[in-house]
């Protein structure tokens, strides 16, 4: 679809499409109206293309409808009238149909009894207006939640909504009252500490307390609130529960001198993943080792509690930020990437994110303006990702005039290392981290979530093609959930991807198609909603009790907590050398956790990492870790500062740090 006018009165657009002969013009009319859809069908012209096509009736502006409809509706007639009463309140469109019943009421006074329908509607609209309160406390928008909660239409609304509005707004005045008296109770307790250096650091910590704590942070108090906020406690005790609270660093108890080290260990931590230079970072290193609160478990919880360590940069619009993407030896040259932040954004907060590709002569801001929409006259967007609080993250990932993907090393490293920059300068929830993309980028989408399973909460897929690699390694789909978005007539993609959906459909893989019939290679916007709807109850596993993978690519060699290298030649195949020889079958890979806390895996390489977390063995215990049927570990697992603010500051994750690391090594097969 290249362009497509507005509708006129009768319903009447001209769609303009691009097909092998060029451009062709098809008049369209609609011809059947429904509460979810509406049906367009191509009208007999001189070069008549008889095009069957649905859209979604919420794509079509109210007015434009309402036209429409005027043309099939008597006027004088109060049922016909009222038919598209009940199709807006069947679409959910209560406020439009509210508006539209009022018309017929003045129109028709004999119909007061009708009344009792309005009622009815300002109880519906005022329960919308309630769960979109609900969904933006939800999103982090606080302060918006609140003006709405304040200017709540009581009058339409019933006792039950009224109930709720109320102890909702209760509960954030509550909730801000107890902010205010937590830290002036911590002030007060710093206050009468008697040793001047400890009162003077932990001051400062207070202080930052006052500018930084939120209504999603104050949980973070909630041990101060309970055992050290009323005075029984001693001062410094007292203290040293609310610095840890705040900190993240909770199970250190009750003593300052712990505490305030946390404080020292957090600034040096940051200064570590900061330190571009490995000389500094060394000396970062021995200053934190001499810290008493540089233990790893504390560094863990400090790493994630703490703002990104990187700032960003200078916003380029309300909200929206461009990163320089350095290069890498894979794609040695460096990017541009657009960062859309939602509203109220809190760096202490986590949000989920939407890592969006370009297709072919598409840009990134044109992936912004899909997921957050158009800036207002203030600057501002008010599309779904802010609506959602949910951050868009969109890589100038595709050389300039490139037509097509190439399952390239070079596409691989630009979207990834957008990734993790992304994630090094925002507050980004890596457990809800999404990749979509359209076209062009709809297929790299596809490939790269497949390729790396562990990095995405999800993929969303628009008019993609399932194509080379994604028919080989559509195994690791298990683990990843799928939403693909294509048009009936998008030129035989379907086909082309039939057998891939296929294999998910019939092995039960989370997996959801959506056509629409007799539409072709677009953007279908109007599935904006069903999509953040499908992606609120998705989330990553960061560490799967049982890994079973495949990979063709060399490059795709780390798998959640295992990486591999040295694969046989034979599973192996460049895209230079596409397509694979016959016979060739991609490199299987699997792990598992046993009950005994320990680890088996076969890999068939020459190495094999297997990185260890608490969130995946019992550091308590001796652990065992078995690669191809040998015992590389047997006892303790001893933690490792270093490989954890490594990993930290390479792979950007601050909530899933690995804290060790057992590694296989053998000959190369002859």
């Amino acid at each position: 679809v290249v362009d497509a006018t507005p509708f006129d009165e009768f319903g009447r657009r001209v769609l303009s499409l691009a097909t092998g002969s060029g451009r062709v013009d098809v008049v369209q009319g609609i011809t059947e109206v429904t509460p979810r859809w509406v049906r367009l069908e191509g009208i007999r012209t001189e070069k008549p293309l008889m095009l069957d096509m649905r859209v979604a009736t919420t794509s079509i502006p109210r007015e434009a409808l309402r036209r429409v409809i005027a043309h099939a509706v008597d006027p004088n007639d109060p049922e016909q009238r009222l038919r598209l009463v009940r199709l807006l309140m069947q679409g959910e469109r209560y406020d439009e149909a509210g508006r539209e019943l009022d018309e017929v009421l003045r129109a028709f006074p004999d119909l007061a009894d009708l009344g009792r329908e309005r009622r009815s509607l300002s109880r519906l609209m005022a329960a919308r207006i309630y769960d979109e309160i609900l969904l933006r406390a939800r999103a982090g928008q606080d302060r918006l939640a609140l003006q709405l909660l304040e200017s709540f239409p009581a009058d339409d609304a019933d006792g039950e909504i009224l109930e709720a509005v109320r102890e909702t707004r209760d509960d954030y005045r509550v909730r801000r009252e107890r902010a205010a008296a937590l830290v002036t109770a911590a002030g007060e307790r710093v206050a009468v500490l008697e040793d001047d250096t400890e009162r003077d650091a932990a001051a400062l910590v207070v202080a930052e307390m006052q500018r930084e704590l939120s209504f999603g942070t104050l949980p973070r108090l909630t041990t101060f609130e309970r055992l050290g906020a009323d005075g029984t406690l001693s001062a410094d005790r007292a203290t040293a529960l609310a610095i840890n609270g705040w900190l993240g660093t909770e199970a250190n108890g009750d003593t300052l001198k712990i505490a305030l080290s946390a404080v020292r260990v957090r600034g040096l931590v940051r200064d570590y993943l900061r330190a571009a230079d490995e000389a500094v970072r060394e000396d970062v290193l021995t200053r934190l080792r001499g810290e008493e609160a540089s233990d790893v478990r504390t560094v863990a919880a400090l790493v994630a509690a703490m703002r990104p360590p990187l700032d960003p940069p200078d916003a380029v619009a309300p909200g929206m930020f461009e990163l320089d993407v350095p290069g890498s030896d894979a794609d040695a040259k460096g990017r541009a990437c657009l960062v859309q932040l939602p509203p109220e954004y809190d760096p202490l907060r986590r949000y989920p994110a939407v890592v969006t590709l370009h297709g072919a002569g598409s840009t990134p801001l044109r992936q912004v303006e899909w997921w957050a929409g158009m800036p207002g006259p203030d600057g501002l967007r008010q599309g779904q990702a802010g609506r959602h609080g949910t951050i868009v993250v969109a890589p100038a990932w595709a050389d300039e005039g490139q037509s097509s993907y190439g399952a390239t090393p070079r596409e691989h490293a630009a979207v990834l290392a957008a990734l993790r920059e992304a994630m090094r300068r925002f507050a980004i929830d890596t457990d809800r981290v999404f990749l979509s993309g359209h076209a062009m980028g709809g297929d790299a989408a596809w490939d790269m979530a497949l390729a790396h399973p562990d990095l995405w909460a999800g993929l969303v897929a628009v008019t993609p093609t399932a194509d080379r690699y994604v028919t080989h390694i559509w195994r690791n789909a298990e683990r990843l959930p799928t939403f693909i978005v294509g048009g009936e007539l998008d030129g035989g993609t379907l086909k082309r991807n039939a057998a891939t959906l296929d294999r998910g459909f019939l092995r039960g893989y989370d997996l959801t198609y959506v056509e629409y019939r007799g539409r072709g290679h677009e953007h279908f916007f109007e599935e904006i909603i069903r999509i953040f709807d499908w992606m609120r109850r998705k989330s990553r596993t960061p560490f799967p009790p049982e890994i079973e993978a495949v990979t063709m690519r060399p490059w795709d060699r780390f798998f959640w907590w295992l990486e591999v290298a040295g694969a046989p030649p034979r599973t192996m195949v460049l895209p230079s050398d596409w397509p694979p020889p016959s016979g060739s079958r991609p490199l299987s890979i699997e792990a598992k956790v046993g009950a005994t806390n320990g680890i088996t895996a076969r890999c068939g390489t020459e190495q094999v990492k297997v990185f260890l977390s608490p969130e995946l063995l019992d550091f308590t215990q001796p652990a065992t870790v078995t690669v191809d049927g040998r015992t590389l570990h047997r006892g303790p697992v001893v933690p490792d500062l270093k490989l954890l603010l490594e990993d930290v500051r390479l792979r950007g994750d601050r909530q899933h740090p690995f804290w060790a690391v057992v590694e296989s090594r053998r000959s190369p097969r002859p």
